[in-house]
């Protein structure tokens, strides 16, 4: 047996605990009825603990729990021997129905197995349909469970989608070779609309194998709204989000002395305002406070960490590297500098407040899903590891499920005998 994460292996040393509850462990009294006490001879009263091995076997039932799951924290995997010879051969399922791919895997040898690119590896089937199937593959992630399967040698046909990379470059001893099906035609995509006071703005996406495009354009005609969608009239109508840009309110708390620092920022909402073409409202501290603001900002000496909503408070820190730093919690965030007109210009903060603000995060989501930029196959490649001897030239199987089922018996027959014993 081996480990995927062996330095787990450590948390072995909690086998001490429950030793060390049962060798402290105290047995209850026994109450002995007597009819008079004149016949007892007097006696030192001591209490005594007891100090031994209390019920050994709860003690190694429990000893036994903890360790499977220290051992499933490491990742057991059993080592069986692999096929050198045979070639193993996915498939991402997005592409397993088109022409050219079916054809390659028509041709292959009985004895060379077709699996499609998904959690489980399930089998490639000739006659099935998964032009639905829009599941996107994490690449490394599966990398890293290609270990469990017999080949030494993996052919991989994919589309080798950059939002299909997700994790760091993983190592493996699998040879495994990725055949990039490349994607020729662009994809033009309409993904979001905004209801401004100029009009309708359609936000569309222009994306190919090596570049996506982000294009914005007001709508005079050819289009219906219905409540929060817009129906695009085309030859192939197409029905996409509409938002509505709100105004977006800020309430400002000004201490005196920070009033140099409150007019910066209200110079820089007014240029995010022009940059945006959205009104943005600050309401002062003398004035009625929005409860629903977008974002409070307080400047003064006295910390504030416990409001609810999205707050930029001031707390100094000489050792930061940007205005604005990120809270301990979420949306909160602190403003490490008192505002001059070097750093306000130098370190971009209308552009911090921008991003702390976040207006853009339903967008960003559309467009990542969008994407259809791909990667060559050395940039998808992980790093191969070659065996220092033949033992370990073998296939890993992953036996974490195993394990899981045993530990969760084990736990069912501690709880009973717990009870039964009243431990």
């Amino acid at each position: 047996m081996v480990f995927a994460n062996p330095s787990y292996l450590w948390a072995l040393l909690g086998l001490l605990v429950p030793l060390a509850i049962h060798l402290w462990s105290k047995k209850e009294a026994k109450t002995i009825k007597i009819g008079s006490i004149q016949l007892l001879d007097e006696s030192n009263s001591r209490q005594s603990s007891s100090i031994q091995l209390n019920e050994w076997l709860l003690l190694l039932l429990r000893m036994f729990i903890i360790a499977l799951i220290v051992l499933l924290m490491a990742g057991p995997q059993w080592r069986t021997k692999g096929n050198q010879k045979q070639i193993t051969y996915i498939v991402e399922a997005s592409i397993a129905n088109e022409a050219s791919i079916s054809s390659v895997l028509d041709s292959l040898q009985e004895d060379s197995p077709v699996f499609l690119l998904k959690n489980g590896f399930p089998e490639w089937e000739d006659d099935a349909d998964y032009q639905s199937d829009k599941e996107q593959p994490n690449y490394w992630q599966l990398v890293q469970k290609m270990d469990s399967l017999r080949s030494d040698s993996i052919v991989v046909f994919t589309k080798a989608l950059i939002k299909g990379v997700k994790s760091m470059r993983p190592n493996t001893q699998k040879k495994i070779h990725w055949v990039v099906m490349e994607l020729e035609e662009t994809q033009d995509r309409p993904l979001l609309a905004f209801n401004r006071e100029s009009g309708v703005e359609l936000i569309t996406t222009s994306s190919n194998g090596r570049t996506t495009k982000i294009y914005k354009k007001v709508l005079d005609e050819g289009f219906n709204i219905s409540n929060d969608s817009l129906r695009l009239l085309s030859e192939e109508p197409q029905t996409v989000p509409l938002k509505t840009l709100d105004t977006l309110q800020i309430n400002l708390y000004v201490e005196e002395g920070f009033e140099r620092e409150g007019k910066y920022i209200e110079a820089s909402f007014s240029a995010l305002s022009t940059f945006l073409k959205r009104e943005i409202v600050i309401h002062k501290e003398d004035e009625p406070t929005n409860n629903q603001a977008d974002l409070n900002i307080w400047l003064h000496n006295e910390p504030k960490n416990d409001s609810e909503g999205k707050w930029l408070v001031y707390q100094e820190n000489p050792l930061a590297k940007q205005l604005i730093a990120s809270g301990p919690r979420e949306n909160l965030f602190y403003l490490t500098s008192r505002l001059n007109p070097k750093n306000t210009v130098d370190q971009h903060l209308p552009e911090q407040l921008l991003q702390i603000l976040a207006l853009d995060n339903d967008l960003k989501a559309v467009v990542a899903n969008a994407d259809a930029r791909q990667l060559d196959e050395a940039e998808l490649k992980p790093n191969y590891v070659e065996p220092k001897r033949k033992r370990e030239r073998a296939t890993l199987l992953d036996i974490s499920l195993w394990v899981f089922y045993i530990l969760a018996g084990l736990m069912i027959v501690e709880r009973l005998m717990s009870n039964y014993k009243k431990q």
